[in-house]
């Protein structure tokens, strides 16, 4: 997650790469023994649901989904 979050944060992810990551985080939550599995799930998922456009202005300003297009 926190791979995804870094490529996310700077812009050189993919549009894709957002649902992926809220896919991981559904995946992670409720289902660990350790709460920190949670609490590394929630900001993710808080932050996908509040600033979606803005992360995808980011990659979109970069051309991130574009390097992972030419590499597919």
């Amino acid at each position: 997650m926190w791979r995804v979050m870094e490529r996310l944060r700077t812009g050189d992810a993919a549009i894709s790469e957002i649902d992926l990551l809220q896919e991981v985080t559904k995946q992670v939550e409720g289902h660990t023994i350790c709460a920190l599995g949670d609490a590394a799930a929630w900001p993710i998922q808080g932050l996908i649901r509040h600033f979606r456009p803005e992360i995808e202005r980011r990659i979109n300003e970069r051309g991130g989904s574009q390097m992972l297009e030419a590499a597919e």
